[in-house]
């Protein structure tokens, strides 16, 4: 209940949370920067998002391990629940690929062996991690290059335990749901079939390609979701520059059927281990962080001089359940965002700061919270079925009408099931699914690891340009999530012979936009 922690500035806005740096405060002055992952304001009615917050908290309870980024605290304050994490200073894997490639460099062989052991280590103590006789996790489900971290000094840490696949606690599952980011899926999960431990094998082996190889796997698709129909239907193609050692491990873990890959993950990571003793080179955090040094990387959070306590008024949590009023002065820094989830806009400093209400509400008024605080003061108990992050009806909060003011016509309506709405990209990857036989409505819901609001634009005729906010966002049909704040959000649709069309949505909700355009 003493500890109390500050927010600095914001990092990264998700449909679901938003990530800011922050200072944990003791006795004696004692300051320490953290990562906070605070549940957005609005959501925090919702039981269903707040259960799947807190069951990440819960997991994170058991995992404590030099290569898993660690969860210090999880906690409610007036406006929702919150996680105070591990800072890391380094960057994700993701952002040193794409730093090295523009330096036209890649990571020697023996470093993304080490990376890979390194990871596969977190891992198996994930799996191994049991409570009441039961493991807490049997799957990651997420492990993509974003979620890897490396620190400056050359640690490597797992991160985002979001959407494992837990036992222990049951909220009802739905089969044929697929989780995570269609790039890195596996052959399985896109066909609708339960990840496992052998599914996070095939991801980090895809991870491990991309870095061997320069490019991704299936680079040449041209779409996160057409990449998903290759994952399902083509064999990853050959290393040929690779040392034929570490090449043979990574391709055994890209078997497209489960049991062709390592029977266990622990053989994988011997096979690494075995191919690091013959390679001739030093892995180890030295020798990576003597690697990241000469990339010339920018500054880490930590390194970007500004001073950890501010003089001005911030932000402030508790790690208790009291309510605590919630300052709307924030800190209007211009930092390069870091994806808090892969495929969702980071919001402008200036908008995080509006958002932040001058007096928040008592949790006590709002439901959702009230279940968050008694799971809190609660110890978990474990059911006979695991743990699903599934697809739901949309929730009342999630499901309000558009609100247009049309110069066209348009039909306003909210998509019956999610899937429904995935036009353009998603109806790409049904095809290409069904063309395979693998196909079945509910195998893929989003991008995203956990469903958010839609919005879902369609026009007669298609290919009319979508302005939101007067940002361009593409052209119809179109399907985007819907992260922006509560409140009426312009959009307008324009094509060439036909007249403007202006309209409103709901931010944060669920809805579809379906708009006859008119000739001029």
């Amino acid at each position: 209940m003493n500890e109390r922690y500050r927010l600095v500035r914001p990092l990264a806005t998700g449909g679901m949370a938003e990530l800011f740096l922050g200072i944990a405060q003791g006795a004696g002055g004692f300051e320490k920067p953290v990562a906070i992952k605070r549940m957005r304001p609005h959501l925090a009615q919702d039981e269903g998002l707040v259960r799947m917050f807190l069951a990440e908290a819960r997991l994170a309870t058991h995992l404590h391990h030099q290569n898993i980024a660690t969860v210090y605290d999880v906690g409610t304050h007036a406006a929702g629940l919150f996680l105070v994490m591990e800072l890391v200073n380094g960057w994700d894997l993701g952002r040193l690929m794409r730093h090295a490639a523009r330096r036209g460099q890649r990571l020697p062989p023996h470093l993304v062996a080490f990376i890979g052991a390194q990871v596969l280590a977190g891992l198996i103590h994930a799996y191994r991690r049991t409570h009441q006789g039961r493991p807490v996790l049997t799957a990651h489900r997420d492990i993509s290059p974003s979620n890897i971290l490396v620190s400056r000094e050359g640690e490597v840490k797992l991160t985002d335990f979001g959407i494992a696949k837990r036992e222990g606690i049951s909220h009802g599952t739905e089969p044929g749901v697929f989780k995570g980011k269609p790039s890195y899926a596996t052959p399985e999960t896109v066909r609708g079939e339960p990840a496992t431990a052998a599914s996070d094998q095939f991801s980090l082996g895809l991870v491990l390609h991309e870095l061997l190889g320069g490019v991704h796997p299936f680079h040449d698709a041209v779409d996160p979701m057409a990449v998903a129909i290759a994952i399902a239907t083509r064999p990853p193609p050959p290393l040929p520059d690779a040392p034929p050692p570490l090449a043979e491990v990574v391709m055994r873990a890209l078997s497209p059927q489960p049991e062709a890959r390592f029977p266990q993950p622990e053989a994988m990571a011997e096979a690494l281990a075995r191919y690091l003793s013959r390679a001739g080179e030093p892995a180890t955090s030295n020798t990576l962080a003597a690697f990241i040094a000469g990339l010339e990387l920018p500054p880490t959070l930590l390194e970007q001089g500004e001073p950890l306590a501010p003089e001005m008024n911030a932000t402030t949590l508790c790690a208790g359940l009291a309510p605590l009023q919630e300052l709307s002065q924030g800190f209007a820094i211009h930092a390069e965002p870091l994806p808090l989830l892969e495929g969702l806009a980071s919001r402008p400093i200036e908008q995080v700061a509006r958002e932040a209400p001058a007096t928040a509400a008592a949790p006590e008024t709002q439901p959702g919270l009230r279940q968050a605080q008694e799971a809190l003061l609660e110890a978990p108990e474990a059911s006979q079925e695991p743990l699903e992050l599934v697809e739901r009806s949309p929730s009342p909060l999630a499901s309000a009408r558009t609100q247009a003011v049309p110069e066209g016509t348009a039909e306003r309506r909210a998509p019956a099931r999610r899937w429904k709405g995935l036009l353009g990209a998603g109806v790409l990857l049904a095809a290409g699914l069904a063309g395979a036989g693998l196909w079945r409505p509910g195998i893929l819901s989003r991008e995203q690891a956990i469903t958010f609001p839609s919005l879902s634009v369609v026009s007669q005729p298609e290919g009319a340009r979508v302005l939101v906010e007067g940002v361009d966002q593409g052209k119809t049909p179109l399907v985007m999530d819907n992260t922006y704040p509560p409140g009426s959000v312009s959009v307008q649709l324009t094509l060439p012979g036909y007249k403007p069309w202006k309209g409103t949505f709901t931010g944060g909700a669920s809805a579809t936009l379906d708009v006859r355009l008119q000739k001029r």
